[in-house]
């Protein structure tokens, strides 16, 4: 009796020291340890456990070698590109570690989760252990089906250290992490896949890169979804699906900081981007004031531009340094060694008797470099960047095939000139299943700034691919065109189909000079999605297949250049990418805001283009008359003769400034015709409505497409919320094209510019003028009405029947007109010759 009386008092004497802790359902954490741990053992890449990861110590970077100015770095050979290479520091990397094989294909040696989620994302990048990957500010995964590619260039030295990957994900509390995968892959080699699960917070992960994965020069990296609903089987609840990559956690980590460092002329390829995926190139040139070096820099600057191809980059010059180096950035100075020392202390002795490129270590940032062009005068200068840009630029060689757009997509895309065929694997697109309800894919084509097609033309898509019988009639197969629907195959049938190349037109109204995307989707209905049971969102029957033997077929079509088209400068460059002769450059003051504009603007034209254009500074207008010219400013120090030439009001400069755009506009009175005439609020203008409504819907004709000639442009006045605008019109003899670049003062020019340095902003320029309101705003576009044709081919009866076709095509009324005058002079021959011939 005792035994159990005393076990009870023990369990009471227990039951308030359990009451004190409940029951904790969170994953174990371990204390923090006095000190590090040993290292894991090397295991097969295992999936990462979605919860919160554990803390870890950081690995310290070895110290970086002390600044010596006593040590100057080696001077680099002038170009080409593949130049000898500066002597890297004596200095052994760290060995590499052996991965694991798994199933033939390499895979990591291990994996570890990163810091806290809540630890800083931005830490001191200047050492250079982090190499951000993401060449855009946001990287998501829509849909059902889908994968980013891009490629990134690596130096010899980064793809031979010991490397990590680290990548953050978030995704949509819609997505089923049971039925759902994100995998990553580098060089073809899948070195990631796991199921998606992080819709509460983020996921991080860190995996060690094995050994043969990385290589010197360019690497392709691909995320890619297979996403699923939890419990919609609706094709309306796909768009609930989505896998954000966070930027500013997705970089490749080094543990030394000196790989980092540039030896050679090709290691600029490889500046990378910062943590929004963005480049910047930080021109340090104490002379900057000097008109003289004007002309120089800006062909020093479309050299670097062509060199990087970067989608997202920009310029910043300055007369000194201005804060550290960070992620992304490439700091060049330029200049005479008098010009120089006192900011690069350990600039070479070598810069005082020859013009040299050289790398050395900026003294802010200890292991980082920076460019250094140098020599004992400015004309020796030139000759030193004429020789660096030549190395780079592409005059005079053949015909352009591709576009590049490596850096974004992965792959270069094709330019097209003419009648070309081309199949789906030769544009990345291979041969695949899918289960799911929404399939989705895409691809870029490329056509030349002299595209003159928008009103005639189709193309055509000889699509391979197959459905099982469970999908219904209802389904559709549809295709895009840079966003805009081009046309649409419904399946009307039920029993399943094998399609071989099935004909699907597209019109050629919505491709424009440059790049053009193409995506591909098919909507696919079954009676198990329409009953949506339990589990049906993860089921993996495939119904439908897409193959590589599908091709894409572009026609021939009308080659002339119209002026203005702002689009063909921001595709192509042109017509800055043609002929040998300077381009007038025309710049409100010579600052460091407006250069860094001009640079920026020209360091895309000469990507576009493919080429290093040779400028001219001018500061007189009247010697510009009969060439190709860029302007830049303020529109207060634009000369009204040129606003009037780009059809601008020239009372603007008066009425468009920063001022005035904080001020609220007055109102203006409201009177009883203006609400008629702005509401049509009469019997005229409802009947001209109602005509031209029937007309859209029956015939798809607008009234602007009702008409004899393209009518003439009026002038524009840019309105109190514009930061800046784009425009372009032909020059008074019509002979060369004016482009202009006008804001209200440097401050929103020089922003403006940066806005419009991103891929996607540059890719919205069109029309004559495009207007920047600012940010998170859309831009506006001023479409062209009149506008001038410019031969880019000698003449041909084949070529100019198309642009006749094109024409009027553009303008029916004129159309109608011909037709009708020729069927008048058609009967009046007829009766003429049956009068002579014919019975009295």
């Amino acid at each position: 009796m005792m035994k159990p009386l005393a076990f009870l008092f023990v369990l009471v004497a227990a039951f308030p020291a359990w009451s004190q802790s409940p029951f904790d359902m969170s994953p174990e954490r371990p204390a923090q340890p006095a000190a590090p741990a040993p290292p894991p053992r090397p295991a097969p890449l295992q999936p990462a456990p979605q919860t919160a990861p554990q803390a870890v110590k950081p690995v310290a970077p070895s110290a970086p070698a002390p600044f010596s100015a006593a040590s100057p770095p080696k001077p680099v050979s002038p170009p080409p590109a593949n130049a000898p290479a500066v002597a890297p520091p004596a200095s052994a990397p760290p060995p590499l570690q052996q991965p694991n094989a798994i199933g033939g294909t390499t895979a990591p040696a291990a994996t570890s989760p990163t810091a806290p989620a809540n630890a800083p994302a931005n830490v001191d990048v200047a050492d250079g252990t982090r190499r951000y990957l993401v060449p855009a500010e946001t990287l998501r995964i829509n849909g059902e089906i889908g994968q980013r590619s891009w490629s990134i260039h690596l130096t010899a030295e980064q793809a031979a250290a010991p490397t990590k990957l680290h990548f953050s994900y978030q995704n949509s509390v819609f997505v089923a992490p049971e039925a759902s995968r994100l995998s990553v892959n580098i060089n073809d080699v899948e070195i990631y896949k796991d199921r998606i699960s992080a819709s509460d917070r983020p996921a991080e992960h860190v995996i060690d890169l094995p050994a043969g994965i990385l290589k010197a020069g360019s690497n392709v990296i691909r995320f890619g979804a297979d996403q699923r609903h939890r419990t919609d089987c609706t094709i309306e609840s796909t768009f609930e699906l989505w896998t954000a990559i966070d930027p500013e956690k997705t970089y490749l980590s080094f543990d030394d900081p000196k790989v980092s460092r540039l030896n050679r002329l090709d290691d600029l390829r490889a500046v990378g981007v910062d943590g929004h995926g963005n480049t910047r190139f930080r021109l340090i040139v104490p002379a900057l004031d000097q008109i003289g070096a004007t002309d120089v820099l800006m062909r020093l600057t479309q050299a670097l531009s062509l060199m990087s191809g970067m989608p997202n980059q920009s310029f910043d010059f300055q007369k000194s340094p201005q804060g550290p180096l960070q992620a992304g950035e490439l700091m060049v100075f330029v200049g005479t060694p008098e010009e120089l020392r006192p900011l690069l202390p350990n600039l070479t002795a070598a810069a005082s008797s020859a013009a040299v490129a050289s790398f050395a270590e900026y003294p802010a940032n200890a292991g980082a470099s920076v460019l250094a062009l140098s020599g004992p005068s400015w004309p020796a200068l030139q000759g030193l960047i004429d020789s660096f840009a030549a190395s780079v630029d592409t005059t005079g060689t053949q015909r352009r095939e591709t576009l590049a757009t490596a850096n974004w997509r992965g792959l270069d895309t094709p330019f097209l000139f003419s009648n070309s065929v081309l199949d789906f694997s030769s544009l990345g697109i291979q041969s695949q299943e899918f289960s799911g309800r929404l399939f989705r894919t895409e691809f870029t084509i490329g056509v030349p700034a002299d595209f003159y097609a928008n009103a005639y033309g189709e193309a055509r898509i000889l699509l391979d691919a197959a459905y099982v019988p469970e999908v219904q009639a209802g389904s559709h197969i549809d295709v895009f065109v840079n966003g805009n629907i081009a046309s649409t195959i419904p399946i009307t049938s039920n029993g399943g189909a094998v399609l071989r190349h099935l004909p699907i037109k597209l019109t050629l109204q919505h491709f424009k000079p440059g790049v053009n995307t193409i995506v591909l989707e098919a909507s696919l209905i079954t009676a198990a999605d329409r009953a949506c049971a339990p589990g049906a969102t993860g089921e993996n029957k495939s119904r439908f297949a897409l193959f590589g033997s599908s091709q894409f077929e572009m026609p021939d079509f009308a080659r002339i250049a119209q002026v203005p088209n702002l689009a063909a400068t921001a595709g192509t460059g042109f017509p800055y990418g043609l002929g040998s002769d300077p381009v007038s450059l025309f710049l409100g003051r010579i600052d460091e805001k407006t250069l860094s504009s001009t640079a920026t603007l020209l360091g895309k034209i000469a990507v576009a283009s493919h080429r290093v254009m040779p400028i001219s500074v001018t500061i007189s207008t009247a010697r510009i008359a009969g060439r190709n010219a860029i302007f830049v400013g303020s529109i207060s120090e634009f000369p009204a003769n040129v606003l009037s030439q780009l059809k601008i009001d020239p009372s603007s400069r008066n009425s468009w400034s920063e001022e005035l755009n904080r001020a609220p506009a007055p109102q203006k009175s409201l009177t009883l015709q203006d609400w008629q005439q702005r509401n049509g609020d009469n019997f005229i203008s409802r009947q001209f409505s109602g005509l031209a409504d029937w007309a859209k819907r029956n015939f798809d004709l607008s009234a602007t497409m009702l008409r004899f000639a393209p009518p003439t442009d009026e002038m524009y006045s840019p309105p109190k919320t514009a930061d800046m605008i784009l425009a372009q019109d032909s020059d008074p003899t019509e002979l060369g094209t004016w482009t202009a670049l006008i804001s209200t003062d440097d401050d929103s020019l020089y922003e403006g510019m940066n806005a419009f340095s991103t891929r996607q902003a540059w890719d919205r320029l069109a029309g004559r003028i495009t207007v920047y309101n600012g940010p998170n705003t859309d831009t506006d576009v001023i479409p062209v009405s009149w506008f001038r044709f410019m031969p880019t081919a000698p003449f041909s009866i084949f070529n100019a029947r198309l642009i006749a076709a094109n024409w009027l095509s553009d303008n029916i009324m004129s159309y109608g007109l011909l037709l009708v005058a020729g069927a008048v002079l058609l009967g009046l021959a007829t009766g003429g010759m049956l009068s002579r011939l014919g019975r009295k």
